[in-house]
């Protein structure tokens, strides 16, 4: 591939450090040892950080954002529609009569990963015989790394998940019903720090060194695994020219790293589904910090 390793070193070779922005490694950790560590040990940080960043991008794509990821924070946002009930989606503000003559507020909305969902009724659980304080957070959640209440750490035994997406408050205390979204923290204030995806294990952390290993092998003009083509790539100004069949069927080549892709995007597709509200609605915990 003399394009791709051209490219990138007359880049490193003409421009100074301060002119190149720092690529984006995505909070994807990288197990170079699963390469044996020899490539690792011809390469600059400058082309380590590349390869690194140009696998967890790809790998990133490749597996649908399904997986991997930096935290996200958000600043929850009540519905309205009852103090306790929450939602990630505009308050209600069409009425319906019911069937049973009562109402309910209708609101659809895109729900997480571009999902499309129906914000009716006031119920926050329409199984539990009890109240439950949980927050709906948009996107899949991973783990959660941090819950600020009026600018305190909430002690992470005192949450859990559901559902992947409902943070439910376990110690008998409630979520606010609202907040001072002017304030960038202190009292008044609620923020929840989490990952917005799959957690990378073990195995993404393997494959992500195998890739990164390629990505340096092209750097250095070497043989590699990946698709050969690949016309141009410069640094500065950030074009590429790419032929249109590279990833086909969205596989890389490697077949330990295409196994893992299969195993997380077997459609070579992004995240999608159908929600309906006749749909028997269960709760299951994903995740808890103990």
């Amino acid at each position: 591939m003399p394009a791709f390793s051209t490219a990138f070193s007359s880049d490193f070779d003409t421009l100074a450090d301060g002119d190149l922005p720092a690529p984006n490694a995505l909070c994807w950790p990288i197990n170079w040892d699963a390469c044996g560590g020899d490539i690792l040990e011809t390469l600059t940080p400058e082309q380590k950080e590349l390869a690194e960043a140009l696998a967890a991008q790809t790998l990133r794509m490749l597996t649908g954002y399904r997986v991997g990821g930096c935290p996200v924070t958000v600043r929850p946002c009540n519905r309205s529609c009852v103090p306790s009930s929450w939602l990630t989606a505009p308050s209600p503000s069409i009425m319906f009569a019911g069937a049973y003559g009562g109402s309910f507020g209708f609101s659809p909305y895109v729900g997480p990963n571009g999902l499309w969902m129906n914000a009716c009724g006031c119920r926050n659980d329409g199984c539990s015989c009890v109240k439950v304080e949980e927050v709906i957070l948009p996107g899949t959640v991973g783990r959660v790394d941090e819950v600020l209440l009026d600018g305190e750490v909430l002690d992470p035994s005192t949450y859990r998940v559901d559902d992947f997406r409902k943070l439910v408050r376990t110690d008998g205390g409630s979520w606010p019903v609202c907040q001072d979204m002017n304030a960038d923290g202190g009292e008044g204030t609620f923020f929840v720090t989490y990952l917005d995806g799959n957690p990378v294990d073990g195995v993404g952390a393997y494959v992500g060194g195998l890739l990164a290993a390629e990505y340096a092998k092209a750097c250095q003009g070497a043989d590699c695994a990946l698709p050969s083509n690949v016309r141009n790539v410069t640094r500065q100004g950030i074009t590429q020219e790419l032929d249109p069949e590279m990833f086909q069927n969205g596989l890389t080549g490697e077949r330990a790293v295409d196994a893992y892709i299969r195993m997380w995007n077997p459609q070579d597709t992004l995240p999608s589904g159908i929600y309906s509200p006749d749909a028997p609605r269960g709760r299951r915990t994903t995740w808890r910090a103990v």
